[in-house]
């Protein structure tokens, strides 16, 4: 396989035909990421520099390289390992520059965001070069929400997840341009006739290797939510449902939401809509992840692809879930080509946590 690099600009910088391992992970309501590991030559130095986009012929994402490491081994033999983050990634270089309230849907929302703070904002600077909006979908998902200062791309991460949409950011090299695109997977459950099924199973000997997550380690179901105000002047209010031990509290602290000008009705209705983003942060987890096998019925971006909802099976545990793919993670090494996929939300690490409480 060869990789394309191009810097910031799209002009055609080179070709990486041999490298050691290449990593492409890539992800349905997030940035995906990339790694590859290579022999250290005068010409991969020059070729592999930061800020360059590699790209793969047959995917419609590139990313650009932000970390380099060289290290010699005890046979003294050199390595170059290059990480990066796939293009969408430009926009956490952007926080919201003010508040907005945004009403109407989440795609509009979403691209207005993109328009204010990266193609046409107030402060010249600010414009990403090359960056464009795509093609406007229509997705009818709602949007009622206020926000500050945040950062831009962890925004559109979390209102993406919440509401099941895909992100992505497509380059376009013969037009030198970057196009941000919002998208929707396709049904492809056992259960409906629309479209090809893809069922998952060892049964099936699609599946090489799998591990199923059952988990309400972070669950909750009841958030009381607090906006502006002072002691007993704080406006509460609720939503979700749950009665005795099968009730899961959890606060919000929303002060950062300001009424203004809005009705009682139209920032109780903001209020509310933060209430459920958190909650839907704090779901049950339920995840299939497994090695998939890439010589059997199912053909990967054929008869399924990142953001598709499928049905994962295994006979033997009792267990069939209908569950989108939100993550595919191919591996190139010396030994062949690897898939492993996440069916569902995965448990969040550490370091997700901790955003969240930061946001």
């Amino acid at each position: 396989m060869e990789l394309y690099v191009f810097n910031k600009e799209l002009d055609f910088q080179g070709l990486v035909d041999a490298f050691d391992s290449f990593i492409w992970r890539r992800r349905y309501s997030r940035c995906g990421d990339f790694e590859l590991h290579l022999p250290i030559t005068a010409e991969n130095l020059n070729l592999l520099r930061k800020g360059n986009i590699i790209h793969k012929k047959d995917d419609r994402e590139a990313g650009y390289i932000e970390y380099r490491k060289l290290t010699e081994n005890v046979e003294g033999r050199e390595v170059l390992a290059v990480r990066g983050r796939f293009i969408t990634g430009y926009l956490g270089r952007r926080i919201i520059w003010g508040t907005e309230n945004l009403n109407g849907t989440i795609e509009l929302a979403i691209r207005n965001l993109i328009n204010n703070n990266c193609i046409s904002p107030a402060d010249t600077s600010r414009k990403i070069d090359l960056l464009q909006l795509g093609e406007l979908k229509g997705f009818t998902q709602s949007a009622n929400f206020q926000v500050s200062y945040s950062n831009l791309l962890s925004t559109i991460e979390e209102k993406a997840s919440i509401n099941e949409l895909g992100i992505r950011t497509p380059i376009d090299v013969q037009n030198r341009r970057i196009v941000f695109d919002i998208y929707e997977g396709l049904n492809r459950t056992a259960g409906q006739s629309d479209n090809p099924r893809a069922i998952f199973s060892k049964e099936f000997e699609n599946v090489l290797e799998q591990e199923y997550t059952d988990s309400i380690n972070d669950y909750k179901n009841i958030a009381l939510i607090a906006g502006e105000g002072e002691g007993t002047e704080r406006v509460l209010t609720t939503v979700g449902s749950g009665i005795g031990v099968d009730r899961f509290e959890l606060f919000v602290d929303a002060r950062d939401l300001q009424q203004g000008e809005m009705s009682t009705e139209d920032y109780t209705s903001q209020l509310q809509q933060r209430g459920n983003e958190k909650l839907s942060e704090n779901s049950i987890i339920q995840t299939f992840n497994s090695k998939v096998n890439v010589l059997s019925n199912l053909t990967y971006k054929v008869n399924f692809d990142l953001g598709d909802i499928v049905t994962c099976v295994s006979k033997k545990w009792g267990i069939t879930i209908n569950t989108r793919i939100t993550e595919i993670e191919e591996v190139y090494e010396s030994d062949g080509f690897k898939i492993n996929i996440t069916f569902g939300n995965d448990i969040p690490t550490l370091i997700e946590k901790i955003k969240k409480v930061i946001r």
